[in-house]
């Protein structure tokens, strides 16, 4: 047996799993913070998180981010450009290694006087690489909870989709910047067409909380009449698990 499942499950509410099947997934601000020995870095970045978890190893990580999921071909991950995360000890050598160069080249940067652009290109691709790491270990910090302290953040075996860095929208956000609610949503307007389209066949699994969200789940996906065959229905329908199932059985 692979030591890695092919598929990747993506967590939310019941409201974002209808509108993910009714169109697409959608790019969004994540609020990120890296630690490094007396170096840190607070920023927010647009993209897709998923988990790279077997369905026995759900129950660990399930009901995080919400009770309601959907799990994806690893193959369509692969072919739309997700990867890894990186975990960093926030005690490493390499994470304050690597957040005190990106700060020395955006000093070097800053101060020459390249006009072609080649300096900015090799700290936009230096800096990109931010977007991809993660302390292994740290705050888990969400909306109308309660910290949980020293989370193990690499038991999600996260993948990310991250568009690449554009002038068509801000790659990166000061912390200070989408503190509140209202100023995330404000930033998403911004990237709401950023998308990570799929196929009715890339989906795998359907999860939802409990057995009384199936039937309405089985109707949402009939009247997605664009997008959704009656055959696709059927495969789904027998795929769909619920949180309770997850917690109890699996």
């Amino acid at each position: 047996m692979a030591l890695y499942p092919n598929i990747l499950f993506h967590f939310t509410s019941k409201e974002r799993l209808e509108a993910i099947l009714h169109d697409t997934f959608k790019v969004s601000y994540a609020r990120e913070r890296i630690f490094g020995g007396n170096k840190k870095k607070e920023f927010a970045v647009p993209m897709v998180s998923f988990s790279d978890l077997r369905l026995s190893e759900l129950k660990q990580n399930i009901g995080t981010y919400g009770k309601f999921g959907i799990g994806m071909n690893k193959e369509w991950a692969i072919k739309h450009g997700l990867n890894p995360v990186m975990y960093s000890s926030k005690e490493s050598l390499f994470t304050e290694s690597f957040i005190c160069g990106i700060e020395d080249l955006f000093k070097f940067v800053a101060k020459s006087n390249d006009t072609t652009g080649t300096f900015e290109r090799a700290y936009n691709n230096t800096i990109n690489t931010l977007r991809y790491i993660k302390n292994y270990k740290g705050d888990l910090i969400r909306p109308d909870k309660p910290t949980e302290k020293n989370y193990v953040f690499a038991n999600e075996r996260e993948w990310r989709y991250v568009p690449p860095i554009s002038e068509q929208y801000l790659a990166f956000i000061p912390l200070s910047k989408i503190m509140t609610s209202e100023q995330k949503e404000e930033y998403n307007r911004r990237v709401e067409h950023l998308q990570l389209n799929f196929q009715p066949d890339d989906i795998k699994y359907l999860i939802v909380e409990t057995d009384t969200d199936i039937n309405p789940l089985i109707s949402h996906l009939r009247q997605v009449k664009n997008r959704f065959s009656l055959d696709t229905i059927d495969r789904l329908a027998s795929r769909i698990l619920t949180y309770e199932q997850i917690e109890n059985d699996i």
